[in-house]
């Protein structure tokens, strides 16, 4: 029998929710930080959970995979700070399941992906005594570049030690969904490689291409263009929506668009008649030629604020130069380091580098050692070395070597087992200083460049200012430098344009 209000009246029903009850996420399910991220942030874009909630949820999850470290007695031994530094990121990063990921390029720093903004950096190291802020130098063409800086000493490490940081996620959300990829905004992926094209012609032909192919940032892409026909070294983009372009866009367009942009704007502001854009794999260095007066004009073009020339490119460039006869490398000093450099690894290249130039220091080895100079190698100082019981013995025999140089090695560096760095480490830091002292190098260094004569052209685009900068290479300096035994890069060489 039905009850009796079942029968004098429709029941009438409460509102059901829209959606049903959602549990709170626990942080101690996630396996991973990257994966309770993810799953956060998808909560909260949902409209699951609050910002509050999330705020707060990040830091149990920073909590839970990124115990905060003892600052007084840090897990590694010390060396340089920026090496330091980066081995307790990576300790941080293997406790919260995030892998690092590999590079040789662009000198130290780290790379690794996680998602969210700049906040959430912060978040993830702010109990690790680190400070996160967009970096002003560019690593990556592809992602951003941010600085990560030690807030206060932590070990060994001074407080204000810096490292760049490469976020290469490229998951849901990240930054570089809409990046143009390494080989697109190039001339090849425009229509020009291998083509010899007046100004007119070039503007007709890349109107086509992003038409085609960049329909979606036709507008922006071609006005640049457009506006590299100005004359001057400055050239305003005021009007122009960059807006659609993240920082990492940005980047990618200085580097591969500049190609064509500074080709275009030569045109009008060195005078050349026409532009031939080469395949790519006819000349590494060479970016364009000029034509004038039915002469070509290699042009390299570099975005960013300096130019970097690699050793290789160098050797690259001059090699049709030393089979014409116009370059004798026997005579050079600077082609002799270039090819030792290039045709031996890192810190093989270090000793040849001594042994070329029979400098104090190795000849002060060749005593200790009881070795000719020119039997020095990293073998044979191997080999020596492990005819020592301990590291002490070595330590106290190497001590007129260290003279020689006014160095000596910290504490630290001897407790650690690998035996070469002893002799090659001191050896790189001396080495790089002795080649940018010595007047005959330098002089080697100009003389080979005038061989070149080769353009440099600078772009670096920023949100209201598109900038060019010309330089003969010869009116460039020339700096060695290395990054250190630990980064295990060979000796550096940068070509510094004068402003």
């Amino acid at each position: 029998m039905k009850p009796w209000f079942e029968k004098e009246a429709d029941i009438i029903k409460f509102p059901e929710p829209e959606r049903k009850v959602i549990k709170m996420p626990s942080v101690s399910e996630y396996p991973d930080f990257i994966s309770g991220v993810l799953d956060l942030q998808a909560r909260r874009d949902k409209g699951q959970i609050s910002q509050n909630s999330y705020d707060k949820l990040y830091q149990d999850l920073i909590h839970r995979f990124m115990k905060k470290e003892s600052f007084d007695t840090p897990w590694f031994l010390k060396e340089d700070a920026k090496a330091d530094l980066k081995k307790y990121v990576v300790d941080l990063l293997f406790k919260a399941g995030i892998k690092q990921t590999q590079s040789s390029r662009g000198g130290m720093h780290i790379r690794f992906p996680l998602p969210g903004e700049i906040n959430d950096f912060q978040k993830f190291f702010q109990n690790a005594g680190i400070n996160v802020e967009p970096s002003t130098v560019t690593i990556s063409g592809t992602f951003d570049t941010y600085t990560l800086t030690s807030a206060k000493p932590i070990g060994k490490i001074p407080a204000g030690t810096q490292l760049p940081w490469v976020n290469n996620y490229v998951g849901k959300g990240s930054k570089v969904e809409k990046t143009f990829g390494d080989k697109e905004l190039t001339p090849d992926s425009m229509n020009l490689a291998n083509a010899r094209v007046n100004q007119q012609k070039l503007l007709s032909t890349l109107n086509k291409a992003i038409k085609q192919n960049y329909a979606e940032y036709y507008k922006p892409l071609i006005e640049i263009a457009k506006r590299s026909t100005n004359t001057g070294s400055s050239i305003s983009l005021s009007g122009i929506d960059l807006s659609v372009f993240t920082p990492s866009d940005i980047a990618t367009i200085s580097k591969n668009y500049g190609e064509i942009l500074s080709g275009i704007w030569s045109i009008n502001n060195l005078e050349f008649e026409q532009i031939y854009f080469p395949a790519q794999s006819n000349a590494r260095m060479i970016d364009f030629y000029g034509e004038k007066s039915k002469a070509d004009y290699p042009v390299s073009v570099k975005s960013g604020g300096g130019g970097k020339v690699s050793i290789g490119n160098i050797l690259d460039a001059l090699a049709d130069k030393v089979k014409e006869g116009k370059v004798n490398p026997a005579e050079q000093k600077s082609y002799k380091v270039f090819q030792t450099v290039q045709g031996n690894g890192s810190r093989e290249g270090i000793v040849k580098l001594h042994t070329l130039f029979k400098t104090n220091p190795v000849k002060q080895l060749s005593k200790i050692m009881k070795t000719p100079v020119n039997d020095i190698n990293v073998d044979s100082i191997n080999e020596w070395l492990n005819g020592f019981k301990n590291n002490s013995q070595i330590r106290k025999v190497l001590d007129p070597f260290y003279k020689s140089m006014n160095t000596q090695l910290t504490d630290d560096i001897w407790q650690r087992p690998d035996r070469l760095r002893f002799v090659v480490s001191p050896m790189g830091e001396f080495i790089w200083k002795f080649l940018n002292d010595d007047e005959d190098i330098r002089s080697s260094m100009t003389e080979l460049a005038k061989q070149l004569s080769i353009i440099q052209v600078n772009i670096d685009i920023k949100k209201s200012l598109l900038t060019f900068q010309y330089n003969k290479f010869s009116d460039a300096e020339f700096i060695f430098g290395w990054a250190g035994y630990a980064a295990g890069n060979k000796l550096g060489f940068k070509m510094k344009l004068q402003a």
